[in-house]
């Protein structure tokens, strides 16, 4: 099962969303920083994926959040230090989890970000909170887009999937009502059949499915697909490349290598938790443990998730890969949407 772009930009406004909503090329646009990366200089991470809570208002059967034997929460204290720290050279925030708007900590951390200059912010959620004054102010005021993860969907999975249908709906008509500019999209996971772990085979032919729904889609409302997660082509890279763009931070205070490998021990590459070491990013032992990740050996290689395809992309750059040297130049940073949300 692959956790897929599928239906994340459908776009409960109606409003024109870009043909590059998901890509690997979306690092492009920060083409300044990855120039500097490729030279071997030090960079700060274009985005922060944070989740505020391990804790869920769900129990979905295959969500690692659902079989968690212990839950994590982070600290007031700990979420203003790592924003801070951040803030001005990080850009994108994307507030993740378990479910994010469950944490006390929700309001005021989307604020902060704001205060402290991110400029794309935003929010991956299951909507059963939406209908809570704090929750929907807060986003309203703060956020950039909202992701919808409704993954549960099939008949007798998601016991309220109704209720949330309704507090969708409710929603966007406040935001009519305010005419605020916050987005709405909705994502689903895709395969032939329900698996535990992303094979090729349970792809096959998902791709050409999305693309006969988006050619028969209605005007209004669009349908995306990273459809790099779906070929056949080998990935190869030495070094998780993406990690200096990315910077996933788990509710235990952790830093991930990536969004794939989030709450697995052997992944974290920085305990952040002590809050004494601001130069984190630099340290030696949390490089190494970057620069050591091969493809070969990489367990999660599988998953094709976004991280896994920067990393495949930046690796042929550093390569001198002409022909995605050429494809770099064609693209136009017009072209994406929320692009500092990586």
């Amino acid at each position: 099962m692959r956790e897929s772009s599928s239906l994340p930009g459908a776009d409960v406004s109606r409003r024109a969303i870009s043909p590059n909503l998901a890509t690997p090329y979306k690092i492009a646009f920060h083409r300044r920083r990855l120039e500097s990366y490729l030279r071997g200089d030090p960079i700060h991470p274009v985005a922060l994926e944070l989740d505020l809570t391990s804790q869920c208002t769900r129990a979905c059967p295959e969500c690692p959040s659902s079989r968690a034997g212990h839950h994590h929460h982070l600290s007031r204290d700990f979420g203003q230090r790592l924003i801070a720290r951040l803030g001005g050279r990080t850009t994108g925030l994307l507030l993740t989890g378990g479910e994010p708007t469950m944490s006390p900590l929700f309001p005021e951390t989307l604020r902060e970000a704001r205060r402290n200059g991110f400029k794309d912010i935003a929010v991956v959620t299951n909507g059963s909170l939406l209908n809570r004054t704090r929750v929907a102010d807060s986003l309203l005021e703060c956020a950039s887009t909202i992701r919808l993860s409704l993954y549960d969907w099939e008949k007798g999975g998601c016991h309220d999937f109704d209720d949330t249908l309704r507090r969708i709906e409710n929603f966007r008509q406040r935001i009519d009502r305010t005419g605020s500019g916050l987005r709405i999209g909705i994502s689903a996971l895709t395969s032939k059949s329900r698996l535990d772990r992303p094979t090729p085979d349970a792809q096959d032919g998902v791709l050409d499915t999305i693309q006969t729904l988006r050619t028969n889609e209605r005007s209004d409302l669009g349908i995306f697909v990273f459809k790099e997660r779906y070929a056949s082509t080998p990935l190869c890279f030495e070094g998780y490349h993406a990690a200096h763009f990315l910077l996933v931070v788990g509710a235990d205070g952790k830093n991930y290598l990536g969004p794939e490998v989030k709450y697995h021990s052997r992944f974290s590459v920085a305990d952040l938790n002590g809050g004494r070491d601001a130069d984190f990013l630099r340290k030696k032992a949390r490089l190494d443990a970057i620069d050591t990740v091969r493809s070969e050996t990489y367990t999660a290689l599988a998953s094709r998730h976004r991280g896994v395809l920067y990393n495949h992309l930046i690796q042929r750059l550093k390569e001198s890969d002409s022909g995605v040297r050429d494809e770099l130049t064609r693209i136009d940073a017009a072209d994406f949407e929320f692009p500092h949300i990586l």
